[in-house]
């Protein structure tokens, strides 16, 4: 994800060291297969598997051994992200299992020893993946990712009116790190969504503490208020409670993600639905926040995705159509340098013409990588074509050398395609509407039948017709 996070200066604070207070866990899905939530909101949607499952597929062989490497060796929170954006296509079981066994045995790496150094938003974020993955979160590598993450997490006082700074921070995530606090809006989301799952008896207090971050408006901060600060609530206009997109997304998909159906968490999605709904451009896309605060495939795939989650379907459509067109599908008779990376999305437009000519740059693969598997989120919400792909020649025969006039119909929206005959081909680009696409090719020399052919990642037509000298 494309934003930094301030430190926020740490107090002394009670965490707590209870024994686990959970009920019992409920399996995980038996294989990678959309979540209840993301099936429902599906439902009644005709949408289009092809972008995410290429997208999913070239991120898959980004991994080496299960896991993401980059230029500084293992990442382990990108292969987190990796293994929960493959979470939400099908046939990624494999896949995910791959990425557990490996991540695994290493997971102290990625949360810390837990003593000295324990990081709330890698355990919650770690617990969710372990969920997602079949593996139990109270015992994953040997340590008990809910027991930790209660330990990170603030307690209720017994008495709040005469503690009114322990309970203004009451279900707040910490760090314990010695490089200092790190802990944030987004992963306090994924701490709700992971501790409501395991009915932890600080599921509660995590989720209202969240629910203080949701500025009046419907928006979500990314950074906390300091530890000793008695406000500890999103302040509409007040200095550190700037508007986040993506915070506001991550905390909609794993407040959706979580379960938890009560008032406060309704009112809180249809306020922060609203927002996003209002924040997203005519073209489908969203900016990042300061300070990067720039038109990207991560925001928008996030922001569309929280948006579908909650059935504001032409929003997210709007949104996976935006991602969609910054996916290439270079293949066929229109390779190009990207033809090899099939499936990658950039992060943004700009990023992809430099790439058709010299290939992804060995210093930008990481940033691919952490586009894609955000965009694998957006993008399954891309509309289907309404009708089978095929191709109409307006002519039976011509000469060689004429441009003939060919018809494509059954694009869907977005959707790439290469038309081609011996000799010449154009890349098409699927309307927003579905509709017929309109293009010449120049026929070939030769005294012969010749084919014409649209072909996309998945699907192919075709139509010929006499060619004569």
């Amino acid at each position: 994800m494309h934003h930094r996070i301030r430190p926020v200066r740490t107090a002394l604070v009670a965490l707590s060291t209870a024994a686990l207070g959970v009920g019992v866990l409920a399996a995980p899905p038996a294989s990678a297969e959309p979540t209840p939530a993301l099936r429902a909101a599906k439902a009644a949607v005709n949408t289009d598997s092809t972008p995410s499952t290429i997208a999913a597929q070239w991120l898959a062989g980004e991994l080496s051994n299960g896991l993401i490497v980059g230029q500084s060796g293992p990442d382990l929170g990108l292969t987190v992200d990796t293994g929960l954006g493959l979470s939400t296509v099908a046939n990624q079981g494999g896949t995910i299992t791959a990425i557990n066994n490996s991540l695994e045995p290493r997971i102290a790496d990625y949360v810390g020893d837990g003593t000295t150094e324990s990081y709330a938003g890698p355990l919650a974020k770690a617990a969710v993946f372990a969920w997602t993955a079949k593996q139990n979160p109270t015992s994953y590598g040997g340590v008990n990712l809910i027991a930790r993450l209660q330990e990170r997490t603030a307690d209720v006082p017994a008495d709040p009116a005469a503690q009114p700074q322990a309970a203004a921070i009451a279900g707040r995530i910490f760090d314990k790190s010695a490089s200092g606090n790190y802990a944030n809006v987004i992963g306090q989301s994924y701490a709700v969504r992971v501790l409501t799952l395991a009915q932890s008896t600080e599921a509660a207090a995590a989720r209202d503490f969240l629910l203080k971050q949701q500025c009046s408006s419907g928006y979500f901060r990314v950074a906390f208020a300091n530890a000793d600060v008695p406000n500890q609530s999103c302040t509409e206009g007040a200095a550190g409670s700037a508007a986040d997109p993506d915070a506001t997304a991550l905390a909609v998909i794993n407040l959706v993600e979580s379960g938890d159906t009560s008032p406060a968490v309704v009112g809180a999605l249809a306020k922060a639905g609203t927002w996003l709904a209002k924040r997203q451009r005519g073209s489908g896309a969203f900016r990042a926040a300061a300070p990067v605060s720039k038109i990207n495939t991560n925001t928008t795939a996030l922001g569309g995705y929280a948006l579908g989650l909650l059935k504001n379907r032409d929003a997210a459509l709007k949104a996976a159509l935006w991602v969609r067109k910054n996916q290439p599908v270079d293949k066929f008779k229109c390779r190009t340098a990207l033809t090899k990376d099939t499936g990658a999305v950039a992060y943004r437009p700009q990023e992809i013409a430099p790439a058709e000519t010299t290939g992804i740059p060995a210093t930008a693969r990481d940033e691919w990588r952490r586009a894609t598997a955000q965009a694998i989120l957006g993008l399954q919400f891309a509309p289907a074509s309404t009708e089978k792909l095929r191709i109409v020649s307006v002519r039976k025969q011509a000469r060689a050398g004429d441009r003939v006039q060919f018809r494509v119909f059954g694009l869907a929206p977005s959707e790439s395609a290469c038309l081609q005959v011996k000799g010449d081909f154009l890349h098409l680009t699927g309307k927003k509407n579905g509709g017929k696409i309109v293009r010449k090719l120049v026929l070939p020399t030769g005294n012969q039948r010749r084919v014409a052919l649209v072909k996309t990642a998945d699907d192919e037509a075709r139509t010929s017709l006499r060619v004569r000298n």
